[in-house]
């Protein structure tokens, strides 16, 4: 997966920090969703763990790259 990609994922699968899984389920649900991945985040030492993913109505949302489907890909991103 590439910054530009176009992917889908569940609502569900929406990173909040602040909620525990259960409450997170019921917040969010199992609803699919579609956007473009704008970015990545590392969690310690795994390089790109989080992606950064816009919303078609603009809100950007963190999910983990392993919960995430491709739908088209995009250009080129890099760990840094």
């Amino acid at each position: 997966m590439r910054k530009g990609s176009t992917v889908r994922f569940r609502r569900s699968d929406i990173f909040l920090p602040n909620l525990n899984d259960d409450s997170s389920a019921g917040v969010l649900g199992g609803e699919e969703i579609q956007g473009t991945i704008v970015g990545f985040s590392d969690s310690g030492d795994r390089c790109s763990a989080f992606a950064i993913v816009e919303m078609a109505n603009g809100q950007s949302v963190v999910v983990l790259v392993e919960n995430l489907r491709l739908i088209d890909s995009g250009k080129d991103a890099t760990c840094q």
